[in-house]
């Protein structure tokens, strides 16, 4: 009888990877300028700055969320849908993001090779050199992926 290897999901394209931090930055500014242009109390200088810093975060929270929410639609529905390509085998040529310096890190699967920018917003697989990401050389995964976006990263345990 042959038995199947066990996976466990490590990252999978979903709800809680949509990159919410890009749309809760810019609301910092909306959050400063209301209450500023609320409670101004006639002083027109910090009324006019509150309503400016509010209307630009508006903006900002607006036009990120036109271009991310179509991006994670269609990456989540080639997901959902089987339009993934898939790759298993061991992790090969992994290039860890520096300490100091960009944020950038690499590895192949089977002659695949995939690159992503831990600080990037994006869906996709991107883990952050500061969480200790789930790659190391040497491990057995198996990778969902499409063009450049890492949909779910299985490791054999």
């Amino acid at each position: 009888m042959v038995t199947m290897p066990h996976y466990e999901t490590a990252f999978e394209i979903g709800l809680r990877s949509f990159p919410w931090s890009g749309l809760l930055h810019p609301a910092i500014a909306i959050v400063i300028g209301v209450p500023l242009f609320l409670f101004s109390k006639g002083k027109k200088f910090y009324g006019l700055v509150g309503l400016v810093l509010a209307i630009f975060g508006a903006l900002l929270v607006l036009i990120l969320a036109i271009k991310l929410v179509p991006e994670y639609v269609s990456l989540r529905r080639a997901y959902a849908s089987g339009d993934s390509a898939i790759v298993e085998g061991v992790v090969e040529n992994f290039q860890p993001a520096p300490i100091l310096g960009a944020a950038r890190e690499s590895f192949s699967v089977g002659g695949v090779v995939f690159r992503y920018n831990a600080l990037d917003v994006t869906p996709c697989f991107h883990d952050a050199p500061f969480r200790k990401g789930p790659i190391r050389p040497g491990l057995e995964v198996r990778v969902f992926y499409r063009d450049s976006c890492i949909q779910r990263v299985d490791i054999r345990r």
